[in-house]
């Protein structure tokens, strides 16, 4: 029998005295959690493998398996000491695994299988000074993971030959389960790296430190690798059908061969470990006067496996239902989107995957972006539980650094997915540890993951992308090293690659000009972007018109409304925000075939965000939008044009308005201050480019020259004083419509080259 295995809880290595349980100490992640994970190896703490799954194994056992070398680092009795910023908030510190004591076996850095000449070589590079090599091994492809109830069955290939793995801990110690394919050359397997020399006799070894290793089943022979004598292999000789076998492992006694369990039987999906559906209540919005209201779903907080609810990336998977992740692994799936809104239920669906902050559902199938891997989930049984965790795409190098996050998941029109990845910033916020290849860059992965192809470098914290209707990507950024204020970065498909300003990450675009945004945005207007969602094409019923851009602010918990001003082929444009209140920051939004936009988000890092979490349904009501439509840069100053006729007084007083522009200074220190446009301070820039310089405010005070309301009645042209280019522009009002209704807000662009 299979011994009960549970969830990872309070498993971790935890004070003699706790006062006080912290909710990472509560929450029931499940058998299987990927992550990036260090751990204790001659007694030094190190990185133990950066794409890792730790394994529960029941009675305090556990196992790390490394989906980059197909290896077991590490095998050991003992919880884990918590870290990471998802989870304690700690910059710079993993999770490590508790193996400093009592450890079954470790393993050395590199592949678990031997390539096709049967050498355990690692040909794979480090990068700069990390000490460590990165990367997939080439002999061997990791194909995801399946979940038969608490049982976790690895799938890979070794050498073109498909490999099934169980890990099991119990009265007979720790032991591998394998089905190997048929293969018509020899596979050889590490079997354990041990401290001293390893005495091989038929079918079991042991060594002097008092490791014991045995074999069950047929076709695998246990030896030494050469004059390696501490390195045990299992070498299974070439078969014409499936071969099953086990590898048992034991320090406290002899191992015991153990016959192979039917690994091919716990890949068929299996029982469910979240069978509690929670209902929860919503808030429906009775305001008949505003043009947006915000109806919002009540979550699943209290929930029997208190998994922390910070949802994100999010996408539908019908019209009555949609699957979003959250930050520490989950994703969850929601019903009850249409009809009355009185209540909604929620199901745990899968957990355990590597800070998930991208979801998109093709074909009804949801594909997860985390920061190992592109995870495809599929329920096989039909129970509303993820049995197969199918890696879809593992080709981004990943390293161990804090502030890898991976960003977004999309879809183009072609299906081509797209999703990007942060630069490693260092603790504290400013420079970066070692960049790897992917770092800091958009990235374009085909509908069938068989090409992959950067499409933008440059980048520092793209909190979220947008793929729009006709090829476009967006992304926002964030403050920080060569990024001098958040931004909305903006590329048409025929002008793939771009270089968006971080130099460390360029990579290949080494010649490549920096590529100005659509605009630029000071801090109080958003200090740490979230997504872009276009409103769709046919009657969205959401008060905008098809094809416009929206930019989610996660920092200021603010929906924009992007007004593209661009002349000529010279990118320019501003943002108004949407008067709408949203219960937590805004990173994720997509459009429902009912025409509202759902907007999903979490308190993580820097953002006024008012609650932990929130999911919401923004409804268009039919009442006057009181923002504009239309931005235009002329050659006196700006053309602005509401949705509602102008009181005309109002509109041609120039005391209505009020105007300021300011610059940045782009370089290696974070952010920027503001600079007078109109008196420049070359050596206060140039200063800047060597020391920080938020604490310099220079913004230029612009004069209302004057005001005119066109024959439409809606459009205003406003001149401003000494018009010119400036990274900066802000334009405020203070108007009423026809009807005595108050309109008043900002308009925030960037100004580079005049029109008409």
């Amino acid at each position: 029998m299979h011994p009960s295995i549970p969830c990872l809880t309070l498993a971790a290595a935890m004070p003699a005295v706790v006062s006080a349980a912290e909710w990472y100490e509560e929450m029931q992640i499940g058998p299987a959690w990927s992550n990036s994970f260090a751990g204790t190896f001659d007694g030094k703490q190190q990185t133990a493998a950066v794409k890792g799954v730790l394994v529960d194994l029941g009675d305090g056992a556990h196992a790390l398996f490394d989906t980059e070398t197909m290896r077991i680092v590490s095998a050991y009795k003992g919880g884990f000491h918590w870290g990471g910023t998802p989870w304690t908030g700690q910059h710079g510190q993993l999770v490590r695994i508790a193996n400093e004591n009592d450890v079954i076996f470790n393993t050395v850095p590199g592949p678990g299988w031997a390539d096709a000449s049967g050498s355990f070589a690692d040909s794979r590079k480090a990068i700069g000074n990390d000490a460590q090599a990165w990367g997939n091994i080439p002999q061997a492809q990791y194909k995801g993971f399946y979940r038969h109830g608490e049982r976790i069955v690895f799938e890979y290939t070794v050498n073109g030959t498909r490999v099934l793995e169980h890990l099991q801990a119990g009265k007979d110690g720790f032991v591998r389960h394998f089905e190997v394919a048929a293969h018509a050359k020899p596979l050889v397997m590490l079997a354990a790296d041990d401290s001293s020399d390893f005495t091989v006799e038929k079918g079991s070894a042991k060594s002097a430190s008092g490791l014991s290793v045995a074999t069950g089943g047929s076709g695998a022979a246990l030896g030494v690798a050469g004059d390696m004598a501490s390195r045990l292999i299992a070498t299974l000789a070439p078969s014409d059908k499936t071969t099953t076998f086990t590898v048992s492992y034991r320090r406290d006694g002899a191992a015991k061969p153990v016959a192979p369990f039917n690994v091919a039987g716990a890949t068929k999906g299996g029982e469910g470990l979240w069978k509690k559906e929670i209902s929860a209540k919503c808030d429906v919005s009775n305001d008949k006067k505003s043009p947006w209201v915000t109806d919002t779903l009540g979550l699943p907080d209290d929930n029997p496996w208190k998994s922390n609810i910070r949802f994100c990336g999010f996408d539908f998977l019908s019209e009555d239902s949609a699957a979003i992740t959250t930050w520490n692994g989950d994703v969850w799936v929601v019903k009850g989107l249409k009809g009355n809104w009185n209540k909604v239920t929620w199901k745990r669906y899968a957990a355990g995957l590597f800070e998930p902050l991208g979801l998109k559902v093709v074909d009804g199938v949801i594909y997860v972006h985390g920061r190992d891997q592109i995870t495809k989930l599929h329920d096989l049984n039909g129970d509303g539980e993820a049995d197969h965790f199918e890696c879809f795409f593992n080709g981004v190098a990943v390293s161990p650094n804090f502030h890898e996050f991976a960003f977004e998941l999309q879809t183009d029109t072609d299906g081509n997915f797209y999703f990007s990845k942060a630069s490693p910033v260092r603790p504290g916020g400013r420079g970066f540890d070692t960049i790897y290849p992917s770092h800091g860059t958009v990235m374009r992965l085909s509908k069938d993951a068989s090409s992959f192809e950067v499409v933008a470098t440059g980048l520092r914290a793209p909190g979220g992308l947008g793929v729009g209707p006709n090829g476009e990507i967006t992304t926002g950024e964030n403050e920080g090293s060569w990024q001098p204020c958040c931004k909305i970065n903006f590329m048409k498909a025929d002008q793939r690659p771009m270089f968006f300003g971080t130099e460390p990450s360029r990579h290949a675009l080494k010649d490549s000009p920096y590529t100005e945004p659509l605009c630029y945005l000071p801090m109080d207007v958003d200090n740490s972007s979230g997504s872009q969602v276009w409103v769709p094409k046919g009657d969205t019923k959401f008060g905008l018109k098809p094809g416009e851009m929206l930019h989610l602010s996660y920092g200021t918990s603010s929906i924009y409304r992007v007004l593209d001003a661009s002349v000529d082929d010279t990118l320019q444009g501003g943002v108004v925000k949407l008067p709408v209140k949203l219960a937590s920051s805004a990173m994720r939004a997509r459009f429902h075939t009912d025409g509202s936009l759902y907007v999903s988000g979490f308190r993580g890092w820097q953002t006024n965000a008012a609650n932990e979490s929130g999911f919401q349904r923004i409804r268009y009501t039919g009442a006057t939008i009181p923002i504009p439509d239309k931005l235009e840069i002329t050659a006196t100053g700006v053309r602005l044009r509401f949705e509602t006729e102008l009181d005309e007084e109002l509109a041609t007083d120039p005391e209505s308005y009020s105007a300021q522009r300011w610059d940045y200074v782009r370089g290696p220190q974070y952010g920027s201050g503001e600079f007078s446009v109109d008196n420049v301070d070359a050596e206060a820039r140039k200063v800047a480019l060597e020391k920080e310089s938020k604490d310099q405010h220079k913004r230029d005070d612009v004069t209302i020259s004057a005001a005119r309301l066109l024959e439409d009645g809606k459009t205003v042209e406003i001149d401003l004083e000494g018009h010119k280019p400036s990274m900066s522009l802000k334009v405020g009002w203070d108007l009423e419509d026809a009807d005595g209704e108050i309109l008043e807000g900002d308009l925030h662009a960037t100004v580079r080259k005049m029109g008409k």
